[in-house]
């Protein structure tokens, strides 16, 4: 009975660490099964994150860029059949290679695509010049291009050649483009606005304009290709400065990347051979005038050739040194006629500078000469030379309200009535600038100088002037000097008095003549 108690409590401590064992593993089993749903939890969410990055990152490489060039900068940028073309196209194409994103490109007008940029409706403006203005809502990349900013003007305007030489001159510029804040610094010019560069040249060829501010290549390219006759480029540049590629103030992650792309494009011979290859499709514009130099070098170079060839043959045969003595004699007559046709074209050339085209009266240089050669005379016999300067009352209103050609109208009959009175004093009259004239009276007294301007003033307050059906009346306001010149005196005394008078008139309502005596002459004492 003993020995069968003890087994059977044996076989309970048995059954008991059997009960622990299987609960052992039963856990054991739990703990297993829960790391491995952890672990692929983890995993599904770590390759689900990785696919997301992923797809982003294709979404941004695959996402194309818009650049916006100006449609009317031949051969820089233009549009042809409806796609965008030119030197700074090819280089934004390479660009886009470069940085591993396609980009699309639209040449349309500047204003409109410097707002698109603005407004964030567009990635990038190309071949854009830096201005405070733009800095404002641009950021610039590094230099692209060099930009030549020059004046293009008319043959016979040889006293166009630099910036104080536009003061009082209609200038045209394109819309939105470098040249019209260029020019802007000087209120002295009128800029006037024009739809693209073959416009702003034909308008200075028609006498529309006095002159036009284009960048050298664009503005040769469309000389040549349109062949514009008669217009000159300014040797002297207005100003230079580089041309850049503009993303919108803020962008800096694109800007870093054109960056970027355009150092290794300049570093591995891209953009170098990109602007040999644009360049061996520009077109050099040769003016009339460096065309009459070229002709008379060729023969020049031609009798040199003609007359080594005489003297290396005369020893040895008379027959042919007679014939090239012959050729010789032919070529220096041709060469004749040609300086001849050369002194006319001169003499004509010099009429023209002194000239003012739209009056038809003498201009400022013309001027210049005539009272310099006046004040001569009244100097050496003694008598009294007097002056009268005029300008018209309210010009600008005119032009404001009728427009320039009504304002031309108004400046050509002020001319003309001038041209006459003159005629009838033996006096010379002149315009000085824009809207201001002059008249020169030898032999007359202030007083008579006076009474002669009072009288043009009248007949000017009469007179209506019609321009295509619109009417217009004007006013002018006079002063009125004369003195008699000595030795130790200079011109400008003369012109000063009047000069001052003419302010006196002005401040005294206008529509008036003034002479200098009511001013006071001690003050140029």
């Amino acid at each position: 009975m003993s020995r069968e108690l003890t087994r059977l409590r044996g076989n309970r401590g048995y059954c008991r660490r059997i009960e622990r064992l299987g609960e052992g593993l039963a856990l054991a089993r739990k703990i297993d099964r829960k790391l491995v749903l952890d672990f692929l939890a983890m995993f599904v969410l770590l390759s689900f994150l990785l696919a997301c990055g992923t797809a982003a990152a294709f979404r941004r490489a695959e996402e194309s860029l818009l650049f916006l060039v100006n449609a009317n900068i031949m051969p820089i940028g233009y549009e042809e059949n409806g796609a965008a073309k030119g030197v700074v196209v090819d280089i934004a194409q390479a660009l886009g290679k470069k940085i591993g994103r396609p980009v699309e490109i639209a040449a349309m007008d500047w204003t409109e695509a410097q707002r698109k940029v603005q407004a964030g409706e567009a990635d990038a403006l190309l071949q854009i010049n830096r201005t405070d203005a733009r800095e404002g809502f641009l950021a610039f990349s590094v230099p692209l291009l060099p930009s030549e900013f020059v004046i293009i003007r008319r043959l016979e305007e040889i006293g166009i050649q630099r910036e104080i030489d536009l003061e009082g001159k209609r200038v045209g510029v394109e819309a939105g483009g470098y040249a019209y804040d260029l020019i802007g610094q000087n209120e002295r010019i009128e800029r006037v606005l024009v739809q693209d560069t073959l416009q702003g040249l034909e308008l200075v060829q028609a006498k529309e304009l006095d002159a036009f501010v284009v960048d050298r290549w664009v503005g040769e390219y469309v000389l040549a290709q349109n062949r514009i006759a008669g217009l000159h480029i300014a040797r002297e540049p207005l100003d230079t400065t580089f041309s850049h590629i503009a993303v919108g103030k803020g962008n800096d992650e694109l800007l870093g990347q054109i960056n970027s792309a355009l150092q290794k494009m300049g570093s591995d011979g891209t953009l170098t051979k990109i602007l040999n290859d644009w360049r061996g499709k520009n077109v050099i514009y040769i003016t009339q005038e460096s065309m009459v130099k070229i002709i008379l070098l060729a023969v020049i170079a031609m009798l040199l050739i003609v007359l080594s060839g005489a003297l290396f043959f005369v020893v040895k045969l008379k027959k042919l040194n007679r014939a090239l003595e012959q050729k010789v004699a032919e070529r220096t007559q041709e060469l004749g006629q040609v300086n001849e046709r050369l002194q006319i074209a001169n003499a004509e050339l010099k009429e023209q500078s002194v000239l003012d085209q739209l009056t038809q009266i003498p201009n400022r240089r013309g001027f210049d000469s005539l009272f310099r050669e006046a004040w001569k005379t009244a100097r050496k016999t003694q008598k009294p030379l007097a002056l009268i300067i005029l300008d018209i009352d309210n010009f600008k209103s005119i032009n404001d309200s009728f427009g320039h050609l009504m304002g031309d109208q108004c400046l050509k009959e002020l001319a003309q009535l001038l041209q006459n009175a003159a005629r009838h004093l033996d006096a010379q009259a002149a315009r000085l600038s824009g809207d201001e004239f002059a008249c020169i009276f030898p032999g007359a007294t202030e007083d008579q100088a006076i009474q002669a301007a009072e009288s043009i003033r009248a007949r000017l307050e009469k007179l209506v002037i019609d321009h295509e059906g619109i009417q217009a009346k004007i006013s002018a306001s006079f002063g009125a000097a004369s003195l008699v010149p000595s030795e130790a005196m200079a011109r400008k005394r003369l012109f000063r008095l009047a000069d001052q008078a003419l302010y006196k008139a002005k401040e005294c309502g206008r529509n008036t003549v003034v002479g200098a005596e009511a001013v006071g002459r001690n003050r140029w004492n």
